[in-house]
């Protein structure tokens, strides 16, 4: 596992943030992944049919996309796609253990994935901006010569992390990040997700959507 620490180190004034924060990169082996890839893609056939368009989260893919049904189910509850729970939770408690923190004995996730095409490009958005959130990550499924890019305070470059088969990446919720545009004529496929600590679920989760938190 790889950690990326953001630090500022060179705080020129009492007016520049202090922060320090970390991201993790991981590779995990998909068995079967051209199986996983149609299923996937069927998939997304079912979603787009069954539901209505909702709010992209600011990725700019518009209502036509996959990506604006992700508040109407969880990956996660499909039976095919369940074994990512014990994926997302052994990344999540090595990369605390790295971090000398002590994992929680629950935390709740949601899940969805994205399916992007030739033109096709994830803009600037952010997972959360309250402290309720934690966690945000994402598993690349099928990717190809595109990077994830994350934007750090004062940094005059953001962070470029390569789109690779297999790779995990965690990170705090509110950072923001966005993709290259995709140029091949291929579907782009990430499975992401948004990890919450069980306090949070019980107290700022509304009842009407703790159905979309699936416990890991």
């Amino acid at each position: 596992m790889k950690i990326i620490h953001f630090v500022n180190e060179n705080k020129k004034n009492p007016f520049n943030p202090q922060y320090s924060y970390f991201m993790a990169e991981d590779t995990i082996h998909l068995t079967e992944r051209d199986l996983f890839i149609k299923y996937l893609l069927d998939k997304e056939k079912e979603i787009l049919k069954k539901y209505p368009p909702d709010l992209d989260g600011h990725t700019n893919l518009g209502s036509d996309s996959l990506t604006s049904r992700f508040i109407h189910y969880n990956l996660l509850d499909f039976t095919e796609t369940a074994f990512l729970k014990e994926y997302i939770r052994d990344a999540h408690d090595r990369f605390l253990k790295v971090l000398k923190l002590e994992p929680e004995k629950n935390y709740y996730v949601q899940c969805w994935f994205n399916v992007m095409r030739k033109g096709e490009q994830i803009q600037k958005h952010q997972h959360a901006r309250s402290n309720s959130y934690y966690l945000s990550g994402h598993i690349c499924v099928n990717v190809e010569k595109t990077n994830t890019y994350y934007e750090s305070p004062y940094y005059k470059e953001p962070f470029a992390s390569l789109n690779e088969l297999g790779k995990v990446t965690l990170f705090p919720s509110w950072l923001t990040h966005w993709t290259d545009k995709v140029e091949n004529d291929f579907e782009r496929i990430t499975i992401a997700f948004d990890i919450k600590t069980e306090e949070a679920y019980n107290t700022q989760i509304v009842p009407e959507l703790k159905n979309h938190w699936v416990k890991i």
